[in-house]
């Protein structure tokens, strides 16, 4: 018992250091609510400092396109109940929406091809899931309330409304 308590208490000690409990600065460009980087003509967000229930990330930030939603971006939001991710977002970090407990529905538009782990980690309010039917890479099917890999037909996020598919292949490590 005391090693299963020594193995869970180190587990959330490494989730939160990866999250970004770790101390470390980032140097970031900001514009109102939103801290961003910018690589080229492509902005990642990497932090959302607002308090708004529903948040729309725009689709672009001087110009540039906003391609990235980064690793630990909403980081324990608690007020977010609604996000809008526009078509320009291709990819969504680490931890990127961890502990958004008021979150309920997420739509991943069909422009989102890379989904990193823990995404929706700890986002125990979200009752509803859908993947755009034009994503190339994900889907919902069959109104599931999750997130597949379409190619190897694994699911990577559920919530608490999942109905797992007759054809999901496997099921991702903390896809729940």
């Amino acid at each position: 018992m005391e090693k299963r308590v020594k193995e869970i208490v180190l587990t959330l000690l490494l989730i939160i250091f990866a999250c970004g409990f770790y101390g470390g600065e980032v140097k970031a460009e900001t514009l109102g609510d939103w801290e961003y980087s910018v690589n080229e003509n492509e902005v990642t967000i990497t932090k959302y400092n607002g308090t708004d229930a529903k948040v729309t990330i725009p689709d672009k930030i001087d110009g540039k396109s906003v391609t990235c939603i980064g690793d630990s971006a909403f980081y324990s939001c608690r007020s977010l109940t609604d996000i809008e991710i526009p078509n320009s977002v291709t990819s969504i970090g680490y931890c990127a929406f961890w502990a958004c407990d008021s979150l309920t529905s997420i739509e991943i538009p069909n422009s989102v091809t890379s989904i990193e782990d823990l995404t929706f980690g700890n986002c125990s309010g979200l009752s509803s899931i859908k993947v755009d039917s034009g994503n190339p890479q994900y889907d919902s099917r069959n109104d599931c309330n999750a997130i597949i890999e379409k190619e190897s037909g694994k699911l990577i996020v559920g919530c608490k409304n999942t109905v797992i598919p007759e054809d999901v292949t496997s099921i991702g490590d903390r896809a729940f």
